[in-house]
């Protein structure tokens, strides 16, 4: 599966997020770039995982030379993800792939500079606070998102 994914001008101009998939990087097979984007490849028979979240928000930040990508998702715990699954998620490396509520697709981390995953019980304080987990996906890479075409 290949995608041409292009460098997004205006990186913190996201508009919402609507969905959060992530693939780990061992299951890329390339990622070359190519004039203002990126090629790239993934292992024949994987995927795009999706996170199916209550709450989601991404950000990017720079300081000139470097990028910092955050993605954070809440999902609850009664959701489509046991402890399990949670748990081999923090030991991998990552790229993000988000859908905002305009439908454009965008790329967060990459082979060289993945993304990490860190995980925190949200069993809220009070009954009108979600029980679940907060999943976080940061890294700082060379580039900022990239946009998928």
């Amino acid at each position: 599966m290949e995608k041409n994914i292009e460098k997004n001008p205006f990186c913190s101009a996201m508009a919402g997020t609507k969905t959060l998939h992530y693939i780990d990087v061992k299951n890329i097979t390339s990622m070359i770039p190519k004039n203002d984007g990126w090629n790239v490849s993934l292992r024949s028979g994987h995927d795009w995982k999706r996170i199916h979240f209550s709450k989601c928000k991404t950000g990017t930040s720079t300081d000139g030379e470097t990028y910092k990508h955050t993605a954070e998702a809440t999902i609850p715990a009664k959701g489509n993800m046991s402890v399990r699954d949670i748990m081999v998620l923090e030991r991998g490396r990552y790229v993000i792939k988000i859908t905002d509520n305009n439908g454009i697709q965008w790329l967060m981390g990459d082979t060289t500079a993945p993304m990490r995953m860190s995980v925190t019980d949200t069993n809220g304080g009070s009954p009108n606070e979600e029980t679940g987990y907060l999943i976080v996906f940061s890294g700082v890479s060379a580039w900022p998102q990239m946009r998928i075409e």
